[in-house]
């Protein structure tokens, strides 16, 4: 989102498809995608434990952040997710 960044380099630095970086960039600005801040985003690093073949979570979900752990059903929407992250970010 940064005014200097191009799609084709930030993809390739974090190993994601531009076209999906473009997505993302588009629903963000739609509103449609919860940004963490409002200034120019940054990826981060996630770990997933015990990853389902099928690429389905059986389980919950467990976001943590400093000292706050978070644990919803596995069938919580990404968009309320990132909702969850952004408000705890935030000190909500």
């Amino acid at each position: 989102m940064k005014p200097d960044a191009r799609v084709c380099d930030v993809a390739r630095r974090y190993g994601v498809k531009a076209q999906q970086l473009t997505t993302w960039r588009r629903l963000a600005r739609a509103g449609r995608l919860a940004l963490v801040t409002d200034d120019a985003a940054d990826f981060v690093s996630i770990e997933l434990s015990d990853p389902v073949a099928s690429g389905k979570s059986e389980g919950p979900v467990e976001i943590t952040i400093g000292k706050v752990s978070v644990r919803l059903d596995a069938d919580v929407s990404a968009v309320r997710i990132a909702e969850i992250v952004t408000a705890i970010e935030r000190g909500a």
